[in-house]
């Protein structure tokens, strides 16, 4: 399944807005100049400007066209943007990822864990924990299961690798959406022995289930994060009045 051509040039302006090319508060060229540039559809580029939007890139104003808001000075600073990886968020923030997988297994979801995360009970479901590693300090784990059928070939190379690159690239899935709850909580006994606390009691918890472009439920993620490492952007939109 070929990638949307949307998701590519959603991809190569994220990159101009963070290298710099198009500064911050300055606007990008016209819808015109863009589905020339990239000799695709009107929908495409308004797919791929939606989409920057909504991670918090740009700003589109009636009349003047898409304004850049996002500034990459600030942004270092800033935790995950939207439905980033890890090795996404690594290249942007400029440390050196590492990720471990720690087990990699089949499991058939019973009530207990079809409560917990949201498939149906009997589902076969991959079961992924790994642990992140910044410039060589482990500063998070997650813990994901994902719909088997849909995601066959799970292996800990794909998952040292990267699971969002071998879905995307290899499945051809497009993680679409993403429905997250954030808290912190106190440090588990497997968070004391994986992640780097330096006497620290508490973690950042993130709970996700992802979604395809169909509305299909594919993972669900649960991320204990390091403190002082941990942040989470995101960018709200006030609805029209």
């Amino acid at each position: 399944m070929p990638k949307a051509v949307f998701l590519n040039i959603y991809r190569d302006l994220r990159e101009r807005i963070e290298d710099g090319t198009y500064g911050y508060q300055e606007f990008l060229p016209s819808e015109n100049e863009l589905t020339q540039e990239f000799s695709c559809s009107r929908s495409s580029i308004r797919r791929a400007l939606g989409m920057l939007a909504q991670d918090g890139y740009v700003q589109a104003q009636q009349g003047k066209g898409v304004r850049v808001i996002r500034n990459p000075a600030i942004a270092k600073r800033e935790g995950y943007i939207g439905l980033e990886t890890f090795n996404e968020l690594a290249g942007r923030c400029g440390f050196s990822p590492r990720t471990e997988p720690i087990i990699c297994e089949e499991v058939v979801a019973d009530e207990e864990l079809a409560q917990l995360t949201g498939f149906e009970e009997g589902s076969r479901l991959a079961h992924i924990l790994r642990a992140r590693y910044a410039d060589g300090v482990a500063i998070s784990t997650d813990d994901s299961y994902y719909l088997a059928e849909a995601v066959p070939g799970l292996t800990p190379e794909v998952v040292a690798h990267s699971v969002y690159a071998y879905l995307e690239g290899t499945l051809g899935i497009r993680i679409a959406t993403s429905r997250r709850v954030i808290t912190i909580e106190a440090a588990s006994d497997t968070d004391s022995r994986i992640l780097d606390l330096n006497g620290l009691n508490a973690v950042g918890v993130m709970r996700s289930h992802a979604f395809d472009a169909d509305g299909i439920m594919i993972e669900y993620t649960e991320s204990h994060q390091k403190p002082g490492f941990f942040a989470f952007s995101e960018t709200a939109l006030r609805p029209a009045h």
